[in-house]
């Protein structure tokens, strides 16, 4: 890999994350409902499908908050190294379908210049950018369009409540998507996710301690809940034809059963991992999931591949690391 040069944001960036995270789980008002209709997945082809992919994710050292950074994982023989051969100090990397722009929370160069709840943006060959959006709020949980020219991301409000928000790539018009999925009651909002044919909004909401998977068309119209669980499905990712999502069921932070669910029939399959797991990520080719799991040591978190049918469980790291929020990016 690469040469790195280094890119730091202080440790109350990472803290400040988490309690953002946290917060969520007081919920958010919002207004508006939207009438559901069936959905009708139908992508378009991913272009990249054919070329080779890595993983990109971020780790965090044993030095504590203040080191968690952008890291890649070379698919066909496990080397690593930063992002795009900087070492990014930051979080959440999101990647567009091209593998030239990744978004993500953190910071640049000049960290003092900025609070540490920004959105940042990175181009193949360029440096790290802040995303100039229009409040010095916390947001988190950012999901880049296939075509990487919007974002989808959660905002945590004045009131302490967030919101579902998109902007351009770099922060002008934004948009707050409002309406309601829990009538009558606080509603929180986490994980958007863009279809693979950049159209709809997949994400969790509901009441705190309930949030179900639901899919939206990019303008805010046809709102449709796909699970109902009585605990919280967190985590949804998309499958490369838009059929499938991969998801997270969740009783409490400490446990996450690692789930399939069918969009059309309504199926759900359970992969059956105990412990934690999380942020599963379909590879491109739609034949395997990355996700974290503590499974094998209940210690820290570690990457994961496994084939969607169930076979093939391989651990890929083994450390004293933390290593969260895995995402295919294109290898040039």
């Amino acid at each position: 890999m690469s040469a790195s040069r280094t890119y730091a944001f202080p440790a109350r960036h990472r803290a400040a994350l988490l309690l953002a995270t946290l917060a969520l789980l007081g919920g958010t008002a919002c207004n508006d409902a939207v009438t559901g209709v069936e959905p009708t997945p139908n992508p378009e082809p991913n272009p990249g499908a054919g070329a080779l992919h890595d993983l990109v994710y971020e780790e965090t050292t044993p030095g504590g908050l203040q080191s968690v950074r952008l890291r890649v994982r070379r698919a066909d023989d496990g080397a690593q190294g930063g992002l795009f051969g900087l070492e990014i100090m930051g979080a959440s990397p999101t990647v567009s379908a091209d593998g030239k722009t990744v978004v993500y929370v953190g910071a640049g160069s000049d960290p003092d210049g900025y609070d540490y709840q920004d959105l940042w943006r990175v181009r193949r060959g360029g440096e790290p950018e802040r995303v100039a959006l229009s409040t010095g709020r916390t947001e988190f949980g950012p999901s880049l369009s296939p075509d990487g020219q919007r974002i989808a991301f959660v905002r945590l409000a004045d009131d302490g409540h967030t919101r579902l928000v998109l902007a351009n790539v770099d922060g002008s018009q934004e948009q707050e998507l409002s309406f309601a999925v829990a009538p009558g009651l606080q509603q929180a909002f986490a994980g958007p996710a863009w279809s693979p044919d950049g159209r709809r909004l997949l994400f969790s909401a509901g009441a705190p301690g309930a949030l179900h998977l639901w899919m939206v068309d990019a303008d805010g119209r046809r709102l449709v809940q796909l699970t109902e669980a009585a605990v919280s499905d967190i985590d949804g990712a998309w499958s490369p034809d838009g059929k499938q999502v991969a998801f997270v069921r969740s009783a409490s932070p400490a446990q996450g059963r690692l789930m399939v669910l069918d969009v059309q029939a309504g199926t759900e399959r359970d992969f059956g991992y105990a412990w934690r797991n999380r942020q599963p990520a379909f590879s491109p080719d739609g034949a395997r999931l990355a996700f974290v799991s503590n499974m094998h040591d209940n210690a820290d978190l570690e990457l994961y591949l496994v084939n969607v049918d169930g076979g093939g469980l391989t651990r890929l790291t083994d450390d004293d690391l933390r290593q969260q929020q895995p995402r295919w990016i294109r290898r040039p």
